[in-house]
């Protein structure tokens, strides 16, 4: 069939609807104009203020039309982008892209934001936005030197000094003078232009007297970090030092004459020329000629003097020096004619020994003092004659440093040109009686020195010596004395006793050790000259082992000497061993201290605990040999004991003092995987009745470290926010006190909580130093540049716990093996070990803060025996808790009392305040304060009864009663300005006291 163009075009147009009607939104997608960016974001990361960065942002066509761009902006107007759309936009074929520019330039410092708008005229995708950002940095600014030492300056004179900078960007930078001392310094320059070096010439003018520094900033723009120029001086009234000053003249007669001399030493940075020598007394003479002499910086020129005395009696003046500098100038100094010079002062001047069986040897101590005032006196030696051979002489010492004897033989020795200062300085000598036969000697002793009128000081001996013998003793322990196992490092005290059972009298001596070890054994009070044990009489005496790092075995000897014709020496074996163990005792000795014989002596504690990461058993605990059977254990181990890692156990002892004296025990431990028992000391003393002896060593003053235990409970918040605003002022203050702090943080957390508390425990530090996850310095100097920022974010300890633990965390923070370890292997956090924060020489302060009361489970004596103890034996004054709790009712807190807390504090001589009080620096800064100074109140551990009886020595010597008073209401002995003990040395309190009340 033909058909018409009418049909044929009716058919295509069936056909194309029918096509149109089945794919008309394809096609129409198809012919449309589609544009997408290439990416989704754009981050410049991290670019210094003033650089440029560029990026490109592409502009795609993914269709199969062409579209135009039309225009790239950033919406924010943020002068640090800038958006370029490049060309000026234009037509985009399909799959190509259009390149649009995005610059950044950052003005400040911080995070910069932007919005990024790209407008097209495709069809999909015509207007489209994304972020922009990117962190402004520090300037990379170039100053050099970093540090300006402009050294020695004369007050109202100036120095300049320059510095270069480098502005490597196109921002002008500015320069300013910051710091508290910043006013005697000053810069020519205020502005460095872009992309430019300059010279910077700065000056100092001090107008005072002083060290000064400050800082000079550079910056990018106000906000930024400066760049530092260091910048430190000092300012001195004149040039001159003068030494020695006062210039010290002999005593001499009316009509004569003398000279001396002084050397002064140009202190300053720039030379001096010395115009004039002249002085305010005629009496008084220049024997120097340096005028027109030029003085460079640290230069010394000696100037010599005359004096020609006048009149009678004391004269003083002085030598006023004229010079210049930057202007004409004066030094001056006095000159001293009123005496004083370097004099020989010996005490006491005769020495009675006293009747001593032959082959005894005892001592006396004589002290050599330079009564002058002016300068030091050289001590040069000794000779004797007389009955000499039957005495002898110690080197000379000065506190615990002892001077070998220079040459010569007994009874002439030279010393080495010993100096001693005027005043308390002093040197110490030990005489020694030890009779080689019976009969009365006589001898005399001189001292000799530089003194140039008075050379030497005469001190009569005597003594007498008579027959006696022999002797027949007791010592011990026997077979030896074994510390068994101490582990490396750490330090164990044990003793030896010795009594005479004869009817004759033992002469001894030279109780020394004769095998040390090699340095491992000690005798804590030195070797013992000898002296005389009557019948039925006795003494005793510490050996101390100190075990090396480096462990191993080890043997030594004590030696000493009766009047025993037959058995002349007697010795004693010693043996030790060191190694690792997983047990550790805290506190490492049990010490009973002086008890009187008639007061019940309390029970002692110490607490056993596995520091490894394995379960370790306890087979068995004894007391081994030692210099009685007076101790006894109150716990006796009946069956193993297994622990735990971290798990411990408290081994409690008695002591029966009902034999006079000082007592040393051992107690060993046996352990499943240790060949060697572990050993904890045991020490006591029993008096006689009603007398009471406290023996203290005087520490280092000015250094002092604090753990703050901080609780970590729910209701802290405000209290933890006092505590952080006081840290900068205390800090302050310590350096005001020149006392170097060493401050540590951890919380009253014991075990973990659910809530997060931070610093990567969960609140359970059990002793461990905040933060343990070490995300900040854990021990932190008060010295450092941010102590006080750092202190101040580690007490933020977090608010998630329920459960107040803090006597038990402080005892876990200072003991091994959190002490002495850098990693605690016993839980999964690394170096969460607090080795490095305790010194040794330093004072302890535990400062507690917490709104209720302990509920550690131990008894407070079980913490205040450790703190006692923390230091070592006579050092109990030197680790106190000081307890800021809830006390009265000035505020609501948690709980209404803790007496827990207060009872240690009080038990420890620590202070108690309340933790409402407003501001904490009155609590805190009396801590620092007593740091800050030698100790001068040692407070007694029994009450007096009264002061009859008492008596008070320092290093032996018995102090007068206008030397100290005793204090009823802190039970303290405390020295009067002047007397107060030096560090290093020994204290004896010995005092009638009355018992304490039994529980």
């Amino acid at each position: 069939m033909v058909m018409g163009w009418r049909g044929r075009f009716v058919l295509l147009a069936s056909l194309v609807a029918g096509t149109m009607a089945c794919h008309e939104e394809d096609q129409t997608r198809g012919v449309q104009a589609t544009a997408v960016l290439d990416v989704d974001a754009l981050d410049f990361g991290e670019v210094p203020v003033g650089e440029w960065r560029e990026k490109e942002v592409r502009i795609r066509n993914v269709g199969y039309v062409p579209f135009s761009a039309l225009e790239a902006l950033g919406l924010g107007n943020n002068p640090s982008y800038q958006v370029e759309l490049t060309d000026g936009g234009g037509r985009v074929p399909p799959g190509e892209s259009h390149v649009v520019k995005v610059r950044f330039h950052p003005l400040a410092e911080g995070p910069v934001e932007e919005t990024l708008r790209v407008t097209t005229d495709a069809n999909v995708g015509a207007l489209q936005q994304l972020p922009v950002q990117g962190m402004g940095t520090p300037t990379r600014i170039g100053v050099n030197p970093p540090v300006l030492d402009y050294e020695t300056l004369e007050v109202d004179s100036d120095r300049t000094l320059e510095v270069t900078v480098t502005n490597p960007v196109d921002l002008p930078l500015t320069l300013k003078v910051a710091g508290e001392n910043a006013d005697p310094f000053t810069a020519d320059t205020i502005t460095v232009p872009p992309n430019s070096t300059q010279v910077v010439k700065t000056k100092y003018l001090p107008r005072a007297l002083g060290q000064m520094g400050a800082r000079l900033e550079v910056v990018s723009c106000e906000t930024c970090t400066p760049s530092v120029v260091d910048l430190k001086g000092n300012s001195v009234a004149s040039a001159f030092v003068f030494d020695p000053a006062p210039v010290p003249f002999d005593e001499i007669p009316v009509h004569e004459r003398t000279e001396s001399f002084t050397r002064a030493r140009n202190v300053t940075w720039r030379p001096v020329t010395i115009s004039a020598l002249a002085t305010s007394d005629r009496a008084f003479s220049p024997l120097s000629k340096p005028e027109g002499a030029t003085v460079q910086p640290g230069e010394v020129v000696e100037m010599r003097m005359e004096f020609a005395a006048r009149f009678s009696g004391p004269n003083v003046g002085n030598l006023t020096v004229a010079y210049a500098s930057d202007k004409a100038r004066e030094s001056r100094v006095m000159l001293d004619a009123r005496g004083g010079r370097p004099t020989l002062a010996v005490a006491p001047v005769a020495l009675d020994f006293g009747e001593l069986p032959v082959g005894g040897k005892v001592e006396q101590v004589i002290r050599i003092t330079n009564a002058g005032s002016n300068g030091p006196l050289t001590f040069t030696g000794v000779r004797a004659d007389g009955d000499a051979v039957q005495f002898d002489v110690a080197t000379p010492t000065r506190g615990t440093q002892n001077y070998p004897w220079k040459g010569g033989t007994w009874p002439t020795l030279e010393a080495n040109g010993l100096q001693i200062n005027p005043g308390d300085d002093a040197l110490e000598l030990k005489v020694y009686f030890e009779p080689k036969n019976e009969g009365t000697f006589t001898a005399t002793l001189y001292v000799q020195s530089n003194d140039l009128f008075t050379p030497e000081r005469a001190i009569t001996l005597t003594g007498r010596a008579r027959t006696s013998g022999p002797c027949v003793y007791e010592l011990l322990p026997q077979p030896s004395l074994e510390f068994a196992n101490v582990v490396p490092g750490r330090g164990a005290v044990l003793g030896f006793y010795f009594r005479n059972p004869g009817r004759a009298e033992c002469a001894i001596k030279n109780v020394h050790l004769s095998n040390d070890g090699g340095g491992v054994f000690s005798m804590p009070g030195g070797p013992i000259t000898g002296g005389v044990v009557l019948y039925d009489t006795a003494f005793s005496s510490m050996i101390a082992f100190r075990a090396p790092t480096t462990g191993g075995e080890f043997n030594g000897e004590l030696m000493l000497t009766v009047n025993n014709p037959a058995h002349p020496t007697v010795t004693l074996p010693i043996h030790a061993v060191s190694n690792p163990s997983c047990l550790v005792a805290t506190p490492s000795f049990v010490d009973f201290g002086p008890i009187r014989y008639d007061c019940p002596a309390q029970p002692r504690k110490t607490f056993l605990s596995n520091r490894c990461s394995e379960p370790l058993t306890v087979g068995d605990a004894i007391i081994g040999n030692g210099t009685s059977k007076q101790f006894s254990l109150r716990t006796p181990v009946t069956a193993p004991i297994t622990l735990q890692p971290g798990e411990g156990f408290e081994m409690e002892v008695d002591y029966a003092r009902n034999v006079l004296g000082q007592h040393y025990s051992p107690l060993y431990f046996q352990t499943s995987t240790e060949a060697n028992r572990f050993l904890v000391p045991l020490l006591a003393e029993t008096n006689h009745e009603g007398i009471q002896v406290d023996r203290f060593t005087q520490g280092t003053d000015s250094q002092l470290d604090v753990l703050f235990v901080v609780s970590n409970t729910t209701t802290m918040e405000p209290y933890q926010q006092r505590l952080r605003n006081a840290i900068p002022g205390w800090l302050a203050r310590a350096k005001e006190l020149n006392v170097d702090v060493r401050v540590g943080v951890t919380s009253t957390g014991l075990v973990q909580r659910q809530g997060l508390c931070g610093g990567g425990a969960n609140g359970g530090e059990a002793g461990r130093l905040f933060p343990v996850d070490g995300s900040r310095a854990r021990v932190v100097s008060g010295n450092s540049a941010n102590a006080a920022a750092t202190i101040q974010s580690n007490l933020d300890v977090g608010l998630c716990h329920n459960l107040v633990q803090g006597l038990e965390t402080m005892r876990q923070g200072l003991s091994a093996p959190l002490s002495e370890q850098a990693d605690d292997v016993r839980t999964p956090q690394p170096n969460d070990g607090n080795l490095g924060f305790t010194r040794a020489a330093a004072r302890m302060a535990v400062v507690v803060l917490a709104d209720e009361d302990d509920h550690s489970g131990f008894a407070p004596d079980s913490y205040i025996q450790f703190l006692q103890t923390l230091k070592g034996t006579g050092m109990s004054q030197r680790s106190n808790l000081h307890a800021l709790v809830p006390s009265g009712t000035s505020c609501s807190t948690a709980g209404s009392s803790a007496d827990r807390f207060t009872s240690v504090a009080r038990g420890t001589g620590g202070s108690v305040g309340s933790i409402c009080e407003g501001d904490y620096r009155g609590f805190l800064d009396p801590i620092i304060q007593q740091a800050g100074e030698p100790q001068a109140d040692f407070h007694l551990t029994a009450t007096p009864d009264g002061t009859s009886e008492m008596s008070v020595r320092v290093n032996g010597r018995t102090l007068g009663a206008d030397q100290w008073t005793y204090d009823a209401g802190r039970n303290a002995v405390i020295f009067a300005a002047g007397s107060v003990p030096t560090p290093g040395q020994s204290v004896e309190i010995r005092y009638r006291s009355i018992c304490a009340a039994t529980p």
